[in-house]
């Protein structure tokens, strides 16, 4: 036998306590009847047992009190091993950190946006792997793959565009660097999500893409901003960047690119809104990949017997609800008036 949660053993110091009250709770009424009358008159005046009486009634309460407490502490017997398997599929989100993702054409800013609707599509995984890649002018892995979306998370929330410092963008690079993350693997069981603008200025994105999608990996991109683009800010001035020649420097979002990626990735290119969908729709589009066992692990399921205790503590609070607080004496008064 075992107890869940044996820390609510501590408890069971308030059972003497509680015997103390209800013990001065007797002599402090038997001194204020004392006091009301003559202790030879008292029988005749109040209806009520004798001491013993009441004592039983706090005894009632207590033992419920103390079964109580011990249905607390979760006691357990018997037990049966169980094996649970985990399924699911292998998906590296690659994320932009370049200087363009600060462009605020989106509110509060592409980058932002980005790590909004990668928490969201972490909050709707249940069991998959999920890995995490960062790029700029190179790409590095931020987090491998895992099942702790918390710690993933964490890595997620510190990044940001100085993270890499060889500014550019390199899709490409990336999503090698992505597929070479992924375990060798016979079935259409792994992803890559690409979160970027889709401004590409190293290497060929599709010829990349294709590359993944005959080891079976397929290759999903979210487009981050707007067509009309926007003037990227310029963190160290506060004013926005400029080129070698002084002119302002304006992103726009390079959809073409992306839906080629996706075209030769054999996935789907899904566009960022504000109102969030495509992270349900490629949600969905995961949901179809197929799905393969990570491992099984054996565990000791033990049965719960908290009603062995319970019950018994229901029993005394319902007799000490029924019992009566005084007797009846019907026959000493029985006509007196009549």
């Amino acid at each position: 036998m075992r107890f869940g949660a044996p820390a609510h053993f501590w408890l069971l110091l308030l059972l003497p306590l509680l015997a103390v009250f209800f013990v001065w709770a007797v002599f402090s009424k038997r001194r204020a009847l004392a006091r009301f009358a003559h202790h030879t008159m008292v029988p005749r005046l109040v209806d009520h047992h004798g001491a013993a009486w009441q004592y039983g009634r706090y005894l009632l309460l207590v033992g419920g009190v103390g079964f109580l407490i011990l249905a607390l502490t979760g006691p357990q017997f018997g037990a049966r091993t169980e094996v649970s398997k985990r399924r699911g599929i292998d998906v590296m989100v690659v994320l932009d950190v370049s200087r363009s993702m600060l462009a605020a054409d989106v509110k509060p800013s592409r980058l932002e946006r980005a790590k909004h609707q990668i928490a969201e599509l972490l909050d709707q995984l249940d069991g998959d792997r999920v890995g995490l890649v960062l790029f700029a002018g190179h790409a590095f892995v931020q987090c491998p793959l895992t099942v702790d979306y918390g710690a993933l998370q964490m890595f997620l929330d510190l990044a940001d565009t100085g993270t890499v410092p060889v500014q550019g963008t390199a899709v490409a690079d990336a999503i090698g660097l992505a597929a070479r993350c992924l375990p060798e693997s016979e079935a259409h069981d792994q992803a890559i999500v690409i979160f970027t603008d889709g401004e590409n200025h190293l290497g060929d994105p599709a010829g990349a893409a294709r590359e993944a999608a005959a080891r079976g990996i397929r290759i999903f991109a979210v487009g981050v901003g707007s067509p009309g683009g926007e003037l990227v800010p310029d963190l160290k001035t506060g004013g926005y960047h400029q080129d070698e020649e002084g002119n302002y420097v304006k992103s726009r979002l390079d959809e073409e690119t992306l839906r080629q990626v996706a075209r030769a990735g054999e996935g789907a290119y899904f566009h960022s809104t504000l109102g969030g969908g495509e992270v349900g729709q490629l949600r969905d589009q995961l949901n179809q990949l197929d799905q393969r066992e990570f491992g099984a692990a054996r565990f000791t399921r033990y049965e719960e017997r908290f009603q062995w205790c319970l019950l018994p503590a229901l029993l005394c609070f319902l007799a000490e609800a029924l019992l009566p607080d005084g007797r009846q004496r019907r026959g000493e008064w029985r006509g007196r008036f009549a």
